[in-house]
């Protein structure tokens, strides 16, 4: 409960964690999930960010998780956003305790292993991230059913559970943790195959990540759809490597509070929760427990495979530094991710694992009421005097030039060594229980969760106590006449979430992934092509009097090869600019928007000539369109907006968004979950992958 009452506390008060993401970018999205579905829609395509957004392609809200379908139907928003994040760490904090017992751990020590899996430091940390947490927490479940297969316990549950669960990993929409994922379950397999050697499990195992790729294809063909038109797609080799981990953040493991802001990140700014490797004093001290107690250690194959896996994680942390991960970063999708320094999560898990295997030992120990030669205790002082040392240092270099040189921003003497008395404090208590003292031990798991939940959680209410929702929308800079459905440019200073949470809508904003452009949406031209009608600093606005509408009709166009280099040349009140010459003319006529929603329009239109239909929302190929019955082609105008020529005359427009990537993914989510189904019922009733 003190690593679970601070999630707890915003659920109990009618409040929300804001910090960072959680109300700059996912409680937004959640929003706008939770109106489309009140409203019978399912939610695509949304105007309210970069003049339009293809929210679901983005992946960041799960919105086709069924969990997520459910909580955001049928609860409040701010308790089913609660609810979402507490059910990831819950799920998490089940599977590990399940992987942990599956590997012959005791029940006490696979509650001190899954405790310190569920609650490091890295995932209340990255709490903000909240579809990060929910990727990962499938990896135990997925390890889990893997073990099932490959060691023939209960092979047709494990099968339906290796593929439900990967299909359900791919539906939260994360691929790097995914990609985490993969890498865990690969050491894992390796592992147990090396004692299993059967190529049929292998086989079983491809079988059902295919189709738990096919499961979660709903989500994935839209995702690689959206991944292909984003920034992402063509970045460098140097921003695939930002946030690589620096092999000086291992002093976190015994000084935890040596730098200023918790990490050494030179090249980076100083973000501690890409950084994070200290995962409590206890996981520390465990391994100088494992050293002491080695040759007699009941599960010492697994500490081997554990310590091995720790290394393989840190050496895919370290990315740039680790020489890895660069080569890593030339496969298909991953050049366009970033920060492998969240490879160190398996690390921490590892250490959990460690942790784990130490209580089991120490446990034993207390209950054979046997002790340990206390001249074979030295090893708890390392960390200790690793940790001396280090303070010193930091507090001898605090300000110097050599500092400066290498961006370290270092700690006071005081706080260093205030944030290592954990360190001591479990050295000493470790030294207890091996002594006999059975409260020491008690005390051990205390302190565990204590400093997890003060170093990790202190991070995570940095910005202050929760906020209601409607305190949220309150606070919000936005015009003070401004409507539902205004078009407003970003907010300085980072604000501009909050206006989502009015009904507005945004001419860019922040989203995880920013789709290809071939303007520049800050540009002030391409803001009033975006529909905006305020100008301001959050504080001060005014309304734009020259406002284009949401939809009007164009007689005059001009052919353009380069659409940001001629926009200035033509007044976009009158004219437009095309990529093919479309013989328009008359006088420019009339139009009626009837329905304006996520993912559809409804326009009357009324000209004299042939005319072209431009809307202030952004083109997307997807877009499909019916004029009085019959099938048209919408094009892109201004290189980024949504256009369409309509003949003379009196016309009913439909504007649908309708990507076949998700249509297909329907389908092949469909079949996905019935081929497995037949799958895990043929192994049953054959009796395959039996042991």
């Amino acid at each position: 409960m003190i690593l679970l009452a601070p999630l707890l506390y915003p659920v109990a008060t009618g409040r929300l964690l804001t910090y960072d993401d959680l109300a700059a970018l996912h409680l937004p999205f959640r929003y706008l999930y939770q109106a489309s579905l009140l409203n019978g829609e399912f939610l695509l395509w949304t105007p309210a960010y970069h003049a339009g957004f293809f929210l679901h392609g983005a992946g960041e809200a799960g919105m086709a998780h069924p969990l997520h379908l459910a909580l955001y139907a049928w609860l409040p928003l701010g308790v089913a956003f609660n609810l979402e994040i507490i059910a990831s760490y819950l799920f998490l904090l089940a599977g590990m305790y399940w992987l942990w017992r599956s590997v012959g751990l005791s029940t006490e020590a696979a509650l001190v292993g899954a405790m310190l899996s569920a609650f490091s430091s890295f995932t209340i940390y990255n709490l903000m991230h909240v579809n990060h947490i929910a990727t990962l927490a499938h990896a135990p479940w997925l390890l889990v059913a893997c073990y099932g297969v490959i060691t023939g316990t209960r092979p047709a549950a494990s099968f339906a559970l290796a593929a439900l669960v990967t299909g359900s990993q791919l539906l939260t929409g994360n691929p790097q943790y995914m990609w985490i994922t993969l890498v865990a379950a690969t050491c894992w397999c390796a592992w147990h195959w090396s004692s299993h050697r059967r190529i049929s499990s292998i086989a079983a195992l491809g079988l059902a990540a295919v189709l738990g790729l096919l499961i979660g294809a709903i989500q994935l063909l839209p995702s690689i759809e959206f991944f292909n038109e984003s920034l992402r797609a063509a970045w460098s080799r140097e921003q695939a490597m930002s946030f690589s981990l620096s092999p000086v953040n291992l002093v976190q493991l015994w000084a935890p509070f040596a730098f200023q802001f918790r990490v050494f990140a030179p090249l980076e700014d100083q973000q501690p929760h890409e950084f994070i490797v200290y995962n409590g004093a206890l996981c520390t001290m465990a391994l100088a427990w494992i050293a002491i107690r080695w040759r007699a250690l009941t599960h010492r194959r697994l500490a081997v495979a554990l310590l091995v896996f720790a290394g393989i994680a840190l050496w895919l942390a370290f990315g740039r530094y680790g020489g890895l991960y660069p080569l890593i970063a030339h496969l298909p999708v991953m050049s366009g991710l970033r920060a492998s320094s969240r490879h160190v999560v398996l690390f921490q898990f590892a250490l959990a694992g460690i942790a784990a295997i130490a209580a089991e030992d120490l446990l034993g120990l207390l209950r054979r009421r046997e002790r340990v030669e206390t001249r074979r205790l030295w090893p708890l002082a390392v960390p200790v005097v690793l940790a001396i040392v280090t303070v010193a240092t930091a507090a001898t270099l605090e300000g110097s030039a050599w500092a400066a040189v290498h961006h370290a921003r270092f700690s006071t003497f005081g706080r260093a060594a205030a944030g290592s008395a954990a360190i001591v404090l479990a050295a000493i208590l470790l030294a207890l229980s091996a002594r006999g003292r059975a409260s020491a031990m008690a005390a051990l798991v205390v302190l565990g969760a204590v400093d997890l939940s003060a170093w990790g959680y202190s991070y995570a209410y940095r910005l202050g106590p929760p906020q209601s929702l409607t305190q949220l929308a309150e606070s919000a800079q936005v015009p003070r006449d401004a409507r539902p459905g205004d078009v407003i440019p970003p907010v300085p200073g980072g604000k501009d979430y909050l206006a989502i949470l009015r009904g507005l809508r945004l001419s860019t904003g922040y989203t995880g992934l920013y789709p290809q452009s071939q303007l520049d949406f800050r540009d002030k031209t391409a803001e009033l092509l975006a529909g905006i009608g305020w100008r301001g600093d959050g504080d001060r606005w005014e309304p734009v009097t020259d406002a284009l509408p949401r939809a009007r009709l164009l007689a005059k166009g001009r052919v353009s090869s380069n659409i940001a280099a001629d926009l200035p040349s033509i007044d976009i009140t009158t004219e437009s600019l095309t990529a093919e010459e479309l013989s328009i003319g008359g006088t420019p006529g009339v139009v009626r928007v009837l329905v304006d929603r996520p993912n559809r329009f409804e326009i009357e239109t009324s000209s004299d000539g042939r005319q072209l239909l431009v809307l202030t929302s952004r083109y997307h190929p997807a877009w499909r369109a019916v004029v009085d019955g019959s099938s048209e082609n919408p094009i892109a105008v201004y290189g980024d907006f949504l256009g369409l020529v309509v003949e003379p005359g009196a016309h009913r427009v439909t504007l649908e968004f309708a990507p076949a990537s998700v249509r297909t993914g329907a389908q092949l989510t469909a079949l996905g979950l019935l081929l497995t189904i037949a799958g895990a019922a043929v192994i049953r009733r054959m009796g395959l992958l039996r042991s």
